[in-house]
């Protein structure tokens, strides 16, 4: 990847622990953060997210899953506020959780609350449709 990527909001805040433990030796400790930078800057292109809404079903806590990105698909979602509004748009009221992923590897997860009232649960209809999608593929195999 030729041009920098941004190290800013909540995205860089996840990878930071990542990073910082990923170079970390037993002899030298903590990296610095030029290192922990330069590590974010190769790992960045190979990175994904996941977006889940939280759904209570009876006594338990069910986190569904709503959309995949790759971190190269983030743009314009980096601050607070620009993932605030599109989870807002996208999805509506709701607890979202935002794991990400180094290839294979789990990162991070960050935990998002989208509180307006005035907002419905845009993301319900969505998760019906994979939970039933979802039931029909098991008919098949299962």
């Amino acid at each position: 990847m030729n041009e920098e990527v941004p190290m800013k909001g909540w995205l860089w805040s996840m990878f930071k622990e990542y990073v910082r433990k990923i170079r970390r030796t037993a002899s030298t400790g903590a990296p610095a953060l030029k290192v922990m930078q330069a590590k974010y800057q190769s790992i960045y292109p190979e990175a994904s997210i996941k977006i889940l809404v939280e759904e209570k079903v009876g006594m338990i806590v069910v986190f569904n899953d709503l959309e995949s990105r790759t971190t190269a698909e983030l743009d314009g979602l980096m601050e607070n506020e620009q993932l605030m509004a599109y989870l807002a748009k996208t999805y509506g009221r709701g607890k979202y959780k935002i794991n990400l992923y180094h290839g294979m590897t789990f990162v991070a997860t960050q935990n998002f609350r989208v509180e307006d009232e005035s907002l419905t649960e845009l993301w319900r209809p969505m998760v019906e449709k994979n939970k039933a999608a979802e039931a029909s593929t098991k008919g098949r195999w299962g």
